[in-house]
C-alpha cells in the first residue's frame, strides 16, 4: 500500500531502555468509530482484531470496513490489491479472549460507563499486563474508567474523530496516573499511522468538545 508503514518498536526513556512493541492491536466494538479505527491500524501494517458482542455484529463491522476501502479503491486512493492485504490483516472474534496477545487494545463501544467498565474490567484480567488499555470515549471520565482495572496507569484516552481514515487530530487523554511511558509510546504509535496526537487532560469534553460547545 502507497505509504505503508510497518508495525515498529518505539523506544522512549521513560521505558528505562526497554521497547515496547506494537503489533497487535484489539478494537472493541467495531460501529462507524470502531471500524474506522480498525481500519487505520490495518491501513498502516498492524495486525487487528476486532471483537464483537455476537455474529450479527462481527459481520455490521466487516461490511463497514469493507464498504469504506472499496470507497478508496473506486477513488483510486488505494487498488483492489491493496485493498484485499489490508483485510486480510483484520480477524474477527466474539470473545475478549481473543485479545490475549494484544499490545494495545482500543474500546469502542456506546457512550455508557457501565458498560465501559464492564469490558476493562474483564480485559484486565485477560491482556498481559504490558498491554495498554485506551478509551475512545469522548466525554466520560478516564479515571473513573481506569479505576475497573488493577493497574490504571496502563489506562489512556484515545479519542479518534469520525471518519477516523480522515481525520488526523486524535486526543491522547491521560489521568492523574496514567504512566509516562504510557503516554510517550502512545503518541508515537498514532504518528506511525500519520495522526496528529495532542494531549490533554481527563476533563469534561477534552478540548476539541469543549471548544465545540463554547462556539455553540
Amino acid at each position: 500500500m502507497r505509504g505503508m508503514m510497518r508495525a515498529m518498536s518505539v523506544e522512549t526513556p521513560e521505558t528505562t531502555g526497554q521497547t515496547r512493541t506494537f503489533t497487535t492491536i484489539g478494537v472493541v466494538g467495531l460501529g462507524t468509530m470502531g471500524a474506522g479505527i480498525a481500519e487505520v491500524f490495518a491501513r498502516n501494517g498492524y495486525a487487528v482484531i476486532g471483537v464483537e458482542q455476537n455474529d450479527d455484529g462481527v459481520e455490521r463491522g466487516r461490511q463497514h470496513l469493507t464498504n469504506s476501502t472499496g470507497r478508496a479503491v473506486e477513488r483510486e486512493k488505494m487498488t483492489e490489491a491493496e485493498q484485499a492485504e489490508l483485510l486480510g490483516r483484520i480477524s474477527y472474534s466474539t470473545s475478549l479472549k481473543d485479545l490475549a496477545e494484544a499490545d494495545l487494545v482500543v474500546e469502542a463501544v456506546v457512550e455508557s460507563m457501565a458498560t465501559k467498565k464492564a469490558i476493562f474490567k474483564e480485559l484486565d484480567t485477560i491482556v498481559s499486563p504490558e498491554t495498554v488499555l485506551a478509551t475512545n470515549t469522548s466525554s466520560l471520565s478516564v479515571t473513573e474508567l481506569s479505576s475497573a482495572t488493577s493497574a490504571p496507569g496502563r489506562v489512556v484516552g484515545v479519542h479518534f474523530f469520525n471518519p477516523a481514515p480522515v481525520q488526523d487530530l486524535v486526543e491522547v487523554v491521560r489521568t492523574v496516573v496514567t504512566e509516562p511511558s504510557v503516554l510517550t509510546d502512545v503518541q508515537a504509535l498514532l504518528g506511525t499511522l500519520g495522526k496528529s496526537p495532542v494531549v490533554c487532560g481527563d476533563k469534561a469534553g477534552f478540548i476539541a468538545n469543549t471548544l465545540l460547545f463554547g462556539y455553540l
